[in-house]
């Protein structure tokens, strides 16, 4: 069966394949199929059976879920080249999360369970970048739980700072993040629009973000944004 070079490419792109050659990656592109999503359509729910494995080739999604009291809170954005769907591919049990289609149309390639797991038992390196992968979103999820104790302006800068190490683009001006809402950026911090709104409004007059044309933010400093959470955090702490 032929597989397009398109496709190839894409799979060498991914952080879990990179260690792996031009026949080796032919050979796991086999696998996959191609399956587009309108703008905001559902991806997988919780709800779901299946347990394929996926790698985002086009567009964004955002992974999301709902805490006790049922208020939807946003838990990662994924670009081109993430990928999502793995620990229900590994261990068969139901899905953590949902994700949802971005503003745009969405290609995802699926990896059937069979086929990720026969992957990850037949090349040990994709089996390691796992393993780093499952560390490091431990280490963002700790880093997230360590926030809730923060004042929400601080809490909020923390969430720009999250976003930045995930999807920041590097700029001669400092950090840009992508194009993202204030309710979806109070969705991951926990915090209600008009608490978002303040923050940011207090953010822009010191000097700690750039508000953008393209309406998105810029992170001229992240040393300075971590002393203003720092500054903030003792501001509260001292009231108590």
């Amino acid at each position: 069966m032929a597989i397009s070079t398109s496709i190839i490419n894409k799979i060498a792109q991914v952080s879990l394949f990179q260690d792996l050659g031009p026949a080796q990656l032919e050979e796991i592109a086999l696998m996959c199929t191609r399956k587009m999503y309108q703008p905001q359509a559902s991806i997988i729910i919780t709800e779901d059976e299946e347990h394929s494995f996926y790698i985002i080739s086009q567009g964004t999604v955002v992974v999301k879920a709902f805490d006790p009291t049922m208020r939807e809170k946003v838990l990662a954005y994924l670009e081109p080249g993430d990928f999502f769907g793995e620990m229900a591919a590994i261990d068969s049990e139901p899905r953590s999360a949902d994700v949802v289609a971005g503003n745009t149309e969405v290609e995802v390639l699926i990896f059937p369970q069979k086929d990720f797991q026969e992957i990850l038992q037949n090349y040990p390196s994709v089996h390691l970048a796992l393993s780093r992968e499952f560390c490091r979103r431990l280490r963002l999820l700790n880093h997230r739980l360590s926030s809730v104790s923060l004042p929400a302006s601080a809490r909020i800068a923390r969430s720009l700072i999250l976003i930045a190490n995930e999807h920041g683009k590097m700029t001669k001006e400092g950090l840009l993040l992508p194009k993202l809402t204030q309710s979806e950026i109070g969705k991951m911090s926990d915090s209600p629009r008009e608490t978002v709104n303040r923050a940011f409004s207090e953010l822009r007059d010191e000097g700690v973000i750039i508000p953008t044309e393209s309406k998105q933010i810029l992170i001229p400093s992240m040393e300075k944004i971590e002393e203003w959470i720092k500054t903030k955090s003792g501001i509260a702490s001292s009231k108590f």
